[in-house]
C-alpha cells in the first residue's frame, strides 16, 4: 500500500539501546518511558535518575582463509550516558552517534574521532535527534522529533555539520524511525506504526510504500554486492529471522535465523553477518556456513550485553554497544526464550540475590516491562513471579507493588492484591504528579476490591 502522508496517530518509537533492551533494545525515538508505559499495569512513573551507562566500543576486524577475527574492544564513550545508534563516516575514521546524558531524556548527536578519541557534540537543539548518518554532500541526516508531538511534526531531516537544521527529507511528517540510503533517489525506512514495517521512500514521487512487517525497530542493512536490504522479522518467542528484500523484484526471502532472542545484525563488505549475544560475537556467511560460529568471547564485565551494530566501510573495524552492566531483564528473557521455567529461573537468581545487583542492571522498569510481555501472552503466573522479584529488588518503590496489585487482581487473588495496593500507598511519597496519580490508582483499586 502507498501512503500519501495523512494525519498520523501517536506511535511509540522503539528503543535505541542494545539488542534485547527495553527502552529491548535497539528505534529512533527516545521517549522517556514511565513505569506505566513499560509495565502496562499502571500509570505510575519511576523517580527520575541518571541513566545507567551504555557504551560504544571499537574493535579491529581481520580476515584469514575464510575466517573472521574480532580484536580486543576499546571503549569510546567512557560511561558518559546512554550511547547508541552509531554510524561510520564515509572515510571510516570517525563515527556519529546518539547520546542521552541527563534525566530529561534529551538525545543529541555526537562525533568521535577513532584515532584520537576526541569527542564533539554536534547538536544542541531543543528537539531530539536520532539515527545520524553522513549524506553524500557531507551534511548529516537525522530523525528529528519532540516528545510532545513525536513524529507528527518532524521526521527525517538534513542538518549541517554545526548541528543546524536545514530541511526535511519527506514531503510531510511520517512515523519514520530507522533508515538507510539505498541510492540517489531511494531510502529504505523502518516505520513504527501499529505494525512496524520496512518501507521504501521514492524521492522523485514523494511516496512511501510498505513492504514487510512485523519487523524489529532497527535500520535496514545494505546487503553487500546486491541491490537489496536485510532486516529482522520478529517472532513473539524470539525465534526471529533475518530477511532479504530484493529492490529489483520487490520480493522477500529468508536469509538465516537470528540468534534466539536477538535482532541486531551487521554486514561486513565481504559477506559475513555478525551478531552479538551476552559476551560473545557470532558470524555466519549466508550460502557458505550452515550455522552461526562464535568468533569472539569477551570476558570483561562491561562487555556482557554485546550488540554488533556497525562495520566500517573498509570492513576493518566494528562498533559494539554494551551496557556497563548487563540488564537483568535480558538475562531473564534469554532464559525464558530458551524454554526455562520462569519460577525456577527466578529462584536461582533469588538464591544469589546478594550478587545480582553487583552483576546486573536491575532496573525496575525493565523487569516490569518483561512482566508485561508475559502477561500479554497469557502467562499471568510468570508476570506475577517477575513483579514479585522486582519488588524484592526495589523494596522502597511503590511502582512494583502497584503493578503487583494489578496483576494479582487480574489473576483473581483479591486478598493478596489488596495487600500490595496498601503497601504501594504506604511507600508512595505523593510528591510529584506521577506519585499522586499512582496513589489515586491504588486507592481506586482498593475501593473496588472492598466492594466485592
Amino acid at each position: 500500500m502507498q501512503w500519501q502522508f495523512p494525519a498520523l496517530p501517536d506511535s511509540h518509537p522503539a528503543s535505541p539501546l542494545h539488542d534485547g533492551a527495553i527502552l529491548d533494545t535497539h528505534m529512533k525515538y527516545f521517549v522517556r518511558i514511565s513505569a506505566a508505559t513499560c509495565c502496562l499495569f499502571s500509570s505510575t512513573a519511576l523517580v527520575a535518575q541518571l541513566p545507567a551507562p551504555v557504551n560504544l566500543f571499537v574493535a579491529d576486524v581481520t580476515y584469514d582463509n575464510g575466517s573472521i577475527r574480532i580484536g580486543n574492544p576499546r571503549k569510546l564513550t567512557g560511561d558518559r550516558g546512554v550511547s547508541s545508534q552509531p554510524s561510520f563516516t564515509p572515510d571510516g575514521k570517525a563515527i556519529l552517534f546518539v547520546s542521552r546524558r541527563d534525566t530529561t531524556g534529551q538525545s543529541d548527536i555526537y562525533r568521535i574521532d577513532l584515532a584520537t578519541g576526541a569527542e564533539t557534540q554536534i547538536t544542541k537543539t531543543s528537539e531530539n535527534e536520532n539515527s545520524p548518518t553522513v549524506t553524500p554532500d557531507g551534511n548529516i541526516m537525522v530523525i528529528r522529533w519532540t516528545p510532545a508531538t513525536l513524529f507528527k511534526e518532524w521526521g527525517p531531516w538534513i542538518y549541517d555539520n554545526t548541528g543546524k537544521p536545514l530541511s526535511g527529507v519527506l514531503p510531510g511528517p511520517d512515523t519514520v524511525g530507522y533508515y538507510v540510503r539505498v541510492d540517489s533517489v531511494t531510502f529504505a525506512m523502518m516505520r513504527p506504526k501499529s505494525r512496524p514495517a520496512i518501507a521504501l521512500f521514492d524521492t522523485r514521487k514523494g511516496t512511501m510504500t510498505d513492504f514487510a512487517w512485523p519487523v524489529a525497530n532497527l535500520p535496514p542493512q545494505i546487503v553487500p554486492g546486491r541491490r537489496a536490504i536485510s532486516f529482522t522479522q520478529i517472532d513473539s518467542l524470539g525465534h526471529n529471522q533475518i530477511k532479504i528484500f530484493d529492490l529489483a523484484s520487490l520480493q522477500t526471502s529468508t536469509l538465516v535465523p537470528t540468534l534466539v532472542g536477538r535482532t541486531v545484525h551487521a554486514w561486513t563488505p565481504n559477506g559475513f553477518v555478525l551478531m552479538g549475544k551476552g559476551g560473545a560475537i557470532y558470524a555466519v556467511r549466508p550460502g557458505k556456513d550452515a550455522n552461526w560460529r562464535k568468533v569472539a568471547d569477551m570476558r570483561r564485565p562491561e562487555l556482557q550485553g554485546l550488540t554488533v551494530y556497525a562495520v566500517s566501510p573498509g570492513g576493518d573495524k566494528v562498533i559494539l554497544i554494551s551496557p556497563l552492566k548487563p540488564l537483568l531483564q535480558q538475562a531473564l528473557r534469554d532464559s525464558i526464550q530458551s524454554g526455562a521455567d520462569v519460577a525456577k529461573v527466578i529462584h536461582r537468581f533469588r538464591a544469589a540475590k546478594s550478587g545480582v545487583a553487583g552483576k546486573y542492571d536491575t532496573a525496575e522498569s525493565g523487569l516490569l516491562s518483561l512482566a508485561a510481555e508475559r502477561s500479554a501472552r497469557g502467562k499471568a503466573s510468570d508476570a506475577i513471579e517477575i513483579i514479585r522479584f522486582a519488588a524484592e529488588l526495589h523494596p522502597k518503590s511503590y511502582s512494583s507493588q502497584l503493578a503487583l496489585g494489578q496483576a494479582l487482581t487480574k489473576s483473581g487473588d483479591q486478598k493478596a492484591a489488596l495487600v500490595a495496593f496498601k503497601k504501594s500507598l504506604a511507600l508512595n511519597p505523593r510528591v510529584s504528579v506521577d506519585d499522586k496519580n499512582a496513589a489515586e490508582a491504588a486507592e481506586k483499586a482498593i475501593t473496588a476490591l472492598n466492594l466485592h
